[in-house]
């Protein structure tokens, strides 16, 4: 009996399981492994580049270099060796340079190194420079090298935008910023600390000098050379630093400077805490948010900086403006005359001391039949009367806030023998009880009357908007949380680029921008 062939049982499966494996087999062949493009890294190649294609019309960098092309840069022309016809190498135009530092600046770029790097494959940056590399020397050295020249560029700048009807000075704002020095925490010693310093540092300069070009390479020697001498120079001056604490009366226990950079003091800071600073002060018109003058102080505080920023805005403008704005931390007695003599309108929160008083009689345990208000003034013998009848004479006066506080004291033999002493004066063990008449000048109830009136009210509502905004650019924006550089005259440079920058930015918003948008294309 014989059986058909492929008709045994599981036949059928096999042969249809073959047949499809060779199909995906056939299939595979004829479609080949994926072929992709090859990265290849380690090669050299040629590329034409259009280098006024780089950037867009609109560019920022195209704006930065417009505005500068405006400005006199002849005074950065005096120390040029370079010369047409002669022989020297030439020499990078003061145009270029400016125009990369206010560029990097509104990037958020504080560093000469950094800039270097970015000439060599950021387009905004090969655009300015021609597609050539600027070393990182040349342009720390430019940056803090020409102050007269620098200061002289911001007040070119605020004649342009005045022209463009961008400044008034109708309204002016001023606001401190503290600002990170370029110091740490920890460099801050007292005065025996920074001689000691100093002696071995004198002492490593001159066994520096002495060491021969055998023990090694002369570029080595230089380089240590040059930063023993720095570090030198820079515990002398931290040692002038100490004598300037003394004349303004720190306490010698309380006395300490950093001996990376002198000229920084210890400051609070915004957030909390405290770290070394500097206190930039910043003075912007009410219009159009233009910073019209700018300075940096080592106060920890705003108290006293006001007429210093109205002289720097006189200086550059050459006017005083009509109204000046400011926080309660720059409110004072002097400070409210000072404007009322000038003729300026000031406007700010009128920091009144009535009832602080409480919570100081409580901290001290005086009774409420005790406290100042109880005893009587006798105006005729310019004298007090306590309420156990002892006189309290004339003692002299002192400067309080916004008034001139009298003192009176009571005899130390009257107090002690006193019955009430505990609910009068129960911490007084050497003196005896003292109370203060206040007196307020004519002009600061002159200024307590308007800050009570709508206007002035409405008025101080617009300070935080326009105050504080380019304090929010500069550090924000800008990057400039800390100083790249050190001591107070280089620090000043970079708030005065920063806010160089700043202006050139509104510029850019307000003026170049809109004309681009009306040209025909």
């Amino acid at each position: 009996m014989g059986i058909e062939q492929g008709t045994l049982p599981g036949c059928e499966a096999a042969v249809g399981s073959q047949t499809e494996a060779q199909t995906k087999q056939r299939s595979e062949a004829s479609v080949g492994k994926p072929r992709y493009e090859v990265i290849e890294r380690e090669q050299l190649c040629w590329r034409q580049i259009d280098i006024e294609r780089l950037i867009g019309a609109e560019h920022p960098a195209r704006a930065v270099w417009e505005f500068i092309g405006q400005l006199d840069l002849s005074a950065y022309q005096k120390e040029v060796r370079a010369i047409e016809g002669k022989a020297g190498r030439p020499r990078w135009e003061p145009r270029l340079l400016i125009s990369l530092w206010v560029y990097a600046y509104s990037q958020g770029v504080g560093s000469a190194r950094g800039i270097e790097e970015l000439c060599e494959w950021e387009p905004a940056y090969q655009w300015l420079t021609g597609s050539r590399v600027i070393n990182a020397h040349t342009l720390s050295d430019f940056r803090v090298k020409h102050d007269t020249a620098l200061n002289g560029l911001f007040v070119q700048t605020l004649g342009l935008l005045s022209a463009d009807g961008l400044i008034t000075l109708e309204r002016v704002m001023q606001d401190g910023t503290k600002i990170r020095a370029n110091a740490a925490s920890d460099s801050f010693r007292r005065q025996e600390r920074v001689e000691q310093a100093l002696r071995e540092a004198q002492a490593q300069v001159g066994a520096l000098d002495a060491q021969s070009e055998e023990e090694t390479s002369r570029r080595m020697a230089k380089a240590r050379q040059r930063a023993a001498r720095e570090r030198q120079e820079r515990l002398k001056a931290a040692l002038e630093q100490f004598n300037q604490l003394a004349e303004q009366g720190k306490d010698k226990e309380q006395r300490r400077v950093s001996t990376s950079d002198p000229e920084a003091r210890v400051m609070k800071q915004p957030g909390g805490g405290y770290a070394p600073s500097y206190n930039v002060q910043i003075d912007t018109d009410a219009k159009n948010g233009v910073v019209v003058a700018v300075g940096v102080v080592q106060a920890g505080n705003d108290f006293e900086q006001l007429e210093p920023g109205i002289d720097r805005v006189q200086d550059h403008l050459g006017k005083t403006p009509k109204e000046v704005v400011t926080d309660a931390g720059f409110v004072s007695r002097d400070t409210i005359v000072a404007m009322k003599e000038r003729e300026i309108e000031y406007i700010a929160p009128c920091v009144d001391e009535v009832g602080k008083g409480q919570s100081s009689y409580d901290s001290r345990g005086v009774s409420a039949e005790y406290q100042s208000s109880q005893f009587i003034y006798d105006a005729q013998n310019n004298s007090y009367r306590c309420p156990q009848g002892k006189i309290l004479k004339y003692e002299g006066k002192e400067e309080r806030h916004l008034q001139l506080s009298y003192r009176y004291r009571a005899q130390r033999s009257d107090c002690q023998g006193c019955p009430m002493k505990s609910q009068c004066c129960p911490g007084n063990r050497v003196t005896g009880r003292s109370v203060h008449r206040s007196e307020e000048l004519a002009e600061v109830a002159e200024f307590r009357q308007k800050m009570e009136t709508q206007r002035a009210r409405e008025i101080y509502k617009t300070r935080a908007q326009v105050a504080e905004t380019p304090n929010l650019w500069i550090k924000a924006k800008f990057g400039l949380r800390q100083f790249s550089v050190r001591g107070l005259a280089k620090v000043g440079m970079e708030a005065l680029w920063a806010c160089l920058t700043y202006n050139i930015r509104v510029w850019m918003r307000l003026c170049w921008r809109k004309a681009a948008v009306v040209q025909p294309a």
